[in-house]
Order: structure tokens, then C-alpha cells, then sequence
């Protein structure tokens, strides 16, 4: 009696969530890190173990009855059976509950029948509907190589995988993923969730993987031929001026050099043509980093980046506090103060308004304020305070 309900505890676990006659409680999936993870890709071990299980249960007449209430997923069908594999159907290995009736539990522990004619080609995660079957995404790791060298491509399952059952059909599901241009040009191999592949010529290629029946287009690979080295992305100034309205900035590329001829220029967050590009700033505070693609004719892409250009509005200046340097210049400044402002004018006598209030700086002036301050130098003013300090 203890190895049957030995067996029928196996076959809970194996279902994740899945109560076969002896128990009840809740069975908790393997993770990565899980020694047991050894076993999931053996679907001959998992047969063999839920036939044992299913005979230990069928023999046993209380075992027989609770198998009756055991939760299971929906079957269309009021009589569960194996399916044989046809010229368009592959199935791996399945455990079933054979029935008479439709309320008696169905146990599957094998991956979605693959079929040739339901095939879905998919290019993205968004696009993705969470069909029951193995599908998601693939992509080059690296997604940038040089000529002779070696990319895996990597597929990402949406959703993810979150149960013993989904592992198990994932590990023996046949992965066919065909490489064009490359060395190995494919591979064909139950639960190959990557492929390596080695291009010995320069290009953009991609790859395609049929898994479960979907047929998912992966992400471009580039492959560079001849080095494109020394280019320098630089803007005319490190700022622009809105105070008038929005500015322009620009930024040049130069320095290039590679074995190959150069043949274009890929700008992104500015606008270009050839080896210069501009953007539009509006906001005090907007900066701007495009980057700038630049290509020849041995199939190479390189990115540079270049540098920032920052709008600044010369009518509404700010200080950082502590501020120390050149005596400020006409406008309006907001500050913030602790409660007491200090300010130094180098012995100058001159004025500055604070919060609309006129105050004479000399050597050093102390005005109790706190809070947002803002300070004004107009046109009649002679700019002399060169030191500030909240306290």
C-alpha cells in the first residue's frame, strides 16, 4: 500500500498542481538552480514513472475514486488518447488518463502536437498570443560581429516558462533553426533553445527557428568586413541660446578611415546628410547625443557617439550654490537659501536686488532669507558680486 501511494504522490508533483488520487497540497515547480533540473529533459524518465504511477493508482480502488476529483486542464474531448505522429503531426511522449466519461481527469505531460500547416511567423514579443504552445523570440548574442567570427543565436520563450510540464515539452521539442550564410548553416535538435553559427562573410543575416509549429524570424546579425576606425562626432558649440526662440545645433563627423570606401552616414536624434547634422533645441535644460552610423562598402556599420549640446536661455541664468567666479551679469537668478544669504563683492560697492528688494554688496553682505530667493542684476546695476553662500 506505501509504494502506492508512493507512486501517486509522483504523479502529483510531475503535473505541477495536478492531484491524482493520493493528497492534496500544492506541488512547487524547479527553478534553474535546481539539481532535479537534470532529469527534466529525459521524457522517458517521466513516462516511465507516470505509467508506474497510473497502473499503482488504477489498482488500488480509493486511489481509483479520488481520481475523480482531481483538477486538470480543459479537454474538448470526452475521451482522452494518444495521438499518433502523421507526416504533419510530431508528438513526444505523453501520459494519458484514458476515459469513459468527460468528467473523469486527462494528464498530458507531452508538448503540443507540431503541426506544418499552423505555422506563425513572429518577429516580436508583442505580437506574440499565448496559444499553449512553445513560441517567443530569437536574436543574435552578440548582434554585432566581425567577418570570421561566431554568433549564438538565443531563443526567449513569451510567455515564460513556469511549470515541471512546460520544461519538460520545451526539452524534447524539436528546435530546427536554419542559419543562412553561415558555416553551419543549421540544426535540428530536441530542446536546442541556441544555435552557434560562424559567418565568414560580411553582411546583415538573420536567422529562423520552427518550434511547436510557430515559425519565428530572428533579429538582425551584422557582420562587419573591413574596420571603419577614427571617427570623431563634434558639435560647433557645447550650448545654444533659446532665449530668443529655438536654436540650432550642429555636429560634424570627421577622422574616418578604413581599408574599404566609405559610402554613407546614418544620423539618429539629429538631421543629416553626409558627414554634418543639425537638431532643434527649444528648453533651457534640452541637451541632445545623437549618434551617427557610418558604413562602406565591405558591409561594415560602426556607431560613433557624439557630443552633447545643451540649450541654455541667457535671460534666466541660475547659480549654483556655493557659487564663486565672475561677477554675475545682467539678469534673474533664483537661488535657493537655508536662511541667511551671504554675498561678497570683491569691495566694490554695487547692488543686486533681492526678491525686489535693492541691497548694497561691498565686501561681504548678509541678507536673512530663506526658502526660493531670486536675485536681479538690471541694466543700471554695476555686476560686482562674485561670491555666494547660503547658510
Amino acid at each position: 500500500m506505501q509504494k502506492k501511494w508512493f507512486y501517486g504522490f509522483a504523479a502529483a508533483a510531475l503535473v505541477g498542481s495536478l492531484f491524482v488520487a493520493c493528497g492534496d497540497g500544492d506541488a512547487v515547480g524547479t527553478t534553474t538552480e535546481d539539481d532535479s533540473n537534470a532529469y527534466l529533459n529525459d521524457s522517458a524518465y517521466y513516462s516511465n514513472e507516470m505509467a508506474a504511477a497510473i497502473e499503482a493508482c488504477a489498482a488500488d480502488a480509493k486511489c481509483a475514486a479520488k481520481a475523480d476529483q482531481a483538477v486538470v486542464e480543459a479537454s474538448s474531448s470526452s475521451e482522452a488518447t494518444e495521438e499518433t505522429s502523421s507526416a504533419s503531426t510530431a508528438s513526444s511522449s505523453s501520459a494519458t488518463v484514458a476515459a469513459s466519461s468527460s468528467s473523469t481527469p486527462v494528464v498530458n505531460l507531452s508538448s503540443a502536437a507540431v503541426s506544418s500547416s499552423s505555422a506563425a511567423v513572429n518577429l516580436s514579443s508583442s505580437s506574440i498570443v499565448d496559444d499553449g504552445t512553445i513560441n517567443g523570440t530569437c536574436a543574435p548574442n552578440p548582434a554585432t560581429i566581425e567577418k570570421g567570427g561566431t554568433t549564438t543565436w538565443t531563443f526567449t520563450r513569451v510567455p515564460a516558462v513556469t511549470s515541471i510540464a512546460q520544461i519538460t515539452a520545451q526539452g524534447s521539442a524539436i528546435f530546427a533553426w536554419t542559419m543562412t550564410g553561415s558555416t553551419e548553416s543549421s540544426l535540428t535538435e530536441a530542446g536546442a533553445t541556441t544555435a552557434t553559427a560562424t559567418y565568414a562573410a560580411s553582411g546583415s543575416y538573420s536567422a529562423t527557428l520552427v518550434v511547436d509549429g510557430n515559425t519565428i524570424q530572428c533579429s538582425a546579425l551584422q557582420v562587419n568586413g573591413s574596420p571603419i576606425t577614427g571617427c570623431e562626432c563634434t558639435a560647433e558649440a557645447s550650448s545654444v541660446d533659446v532665449a530668443s526662440g529655438s536654436a540650432t545645433a550642429t555636429w560634424t563627423v570627421s577622422g574616418c578611415t578604413t581599408d574599404a570606401n566609405i559610402t554613407g552616414y546614418e544620423w539618429t536624434d539629429a538631421t543629416g546628410s553626409g558627414t554634418s547634422a543639425t537638431a532643434s533645441l527649444t528648453t533651457k535644460g534640452q541637451s541632445v547625443t545623437p549618434t551617427v552610423t557610418v558604413s562602406n562598402d565591405d558591409n561594415t556599420k560602426q556607431e560613433f557617439t557624439c557630443a552633447t549640446v545643451t540649450a541654455i536661455n541667457s535671460s534666466a541664468p541660475e547659480v549654483t550654490l556655493p557659487y564663486s567666479g565672475d561677477p554675475l551679469p545682467v539678469g534673474v537668478y533664483p537661488v535657493e537659501s537655508l536662511g541667511t544669504l551671504g554675498m561678497n563683492g570683491n569691495g566694490e560697492s554695487c547692488s543686486i536686488m533681492v526678491d525686489g528688494e535693492l541691497v548694497t554688496v561691498g565686501y561681504y553682505k548678509a541678507v536673512l532669507v530663506s526658502g526660493t530667493v531670486t536675485l536681479e542684476v538690471t541694466e543700471s546695476m554695476t555686476p560686482c558680486v562674485t561670491q555666494i553662500s547660503t547658510y
